[in-house]
């Protein structure tokens, strides 16, 4: 673990948790939220989006997209044979938010919190299932004066300086964070993430092969996480609280397969209406002028 301090992290203008949450669902969660409905559309018109799901939305027991894949290996890449339901997780960009949650603290030790809407749970949830308050109790010992009041404009200056002071804005590094955020959602059945503009990576198993299409296995793309724990304040108002984010550090290398790239699109979807188990929606086009195999 390393840490580092975030100078333009106090005031700084980039969103932290309460400025997500205020927001709604926010400008950032409703582009991804379209990314999701883009995705969704596109591959429901070819006839792989199994029957009965819709895109996740704020639903956090929901995958964020499900398709029906081949199953590829080394000996059937040229012509699958039987193909599998898969989970995907899918973000906008490498910037989009992959945890956010504000900060409390018992007196013992810090804790996450925030609304209760489905994201919001399912972000804390990410979190905790990482274990990062434990890293955050590290950079930050102690409980601040804010958590004496009930609100940060109650807290004298004497007391609110001290806790500007002594909790400064800071990243987490770690190669223990990408390695964390891969085990949790392979955990709960999401094997695939799919990244605006870098394409579609594999978590910890890559159960339909796409490996041999060319999909990078994250952990071998070069990302790498960090957590950033925050002070955010406001100069005017004389306020001031915590919060923690899981950000992507290092972007990942460009994987070789793209659910948004056409030919990615076009082998999966042609290699699928030839499955022998394929649903109705793709076997049904397995006598159709477009088929590259007829």
């Amino acid at each position: 673990m390393a840490v580092y301090q975030d100078p333009a992290g106090l005031y700084g203008a980039d969103p932290d948790y309460e400025d997500w949450a205020s927001s709604g669902a926010g400008k950032n969660l409703n582009l991804g939220f379209a990314y999701e409905g883009k995705l969704y559309n596109q591959y429901r018109d070819i006839g792989m989006i199994p029957v009965g799901f819709s895109p996740a939305g704020a639903d956090s027991t929901a995958a964020d997209l499900e398709l029906w894949v081949p199953k590829y290996n080394s000996s059937t890449v040229t012509q699958p044979a039987t193909g599998a339901k898969l989970k995907i997780e899918v973000k906008l960009n490498p910037n989009a938010d992959y945890g956010q949650a504000s900060l409390t603290h018992s007196g013992s030790s810090w804790s996450l919190s925030g609304k209760n809407t489905p994201e919001a749970m399912e972000m804390r949830r990410l979190l905790n299932g990482m274990n990062v308050v434990a890293q955050i109790n590290k950079v930050w010992p102690g409980k601040p004066n804010l958590f004496k009041y009930s609100n940060s404009r109650q807290v004298p200056d004497e007391d609110k300086k001290a806790d500007l002071e002594k909790y400064k804005s800071s990243y987490i590094t770690g190669d223990g964070f990408a390695r964390a955020f891969s085990t949790y959602y392979s955990s709960k059945g999401v094997n695939y993430i799919q990244i605006g503009g870098y394409g579609l990576y594999y978590l910890n198993r890559d159960p339909n092969g796409l490996r041999h299409l060319g999909a990078t296995k994250f952990l071998n793309s070069g990302a790498s996480m960090r957590l950033r724990i925050r002070t955010k304040g406001s100069a005017s108002q004389g306020t001031y609280r915590f919060s923690t984010a899981l950000l992507m550090d290092k972007f990942p290398r460009v994987s070789g397969f793209d659910l948004d790239n056409a030919d990615d699109e076009d082998r999966i979807h042609w290699d699928g209406v030839d499955c022998t188990n394929a649903p109705s929606p793709l076997s049904r086009q397995r006598n159709s002028p477009l088929n590259p195999s007829n």
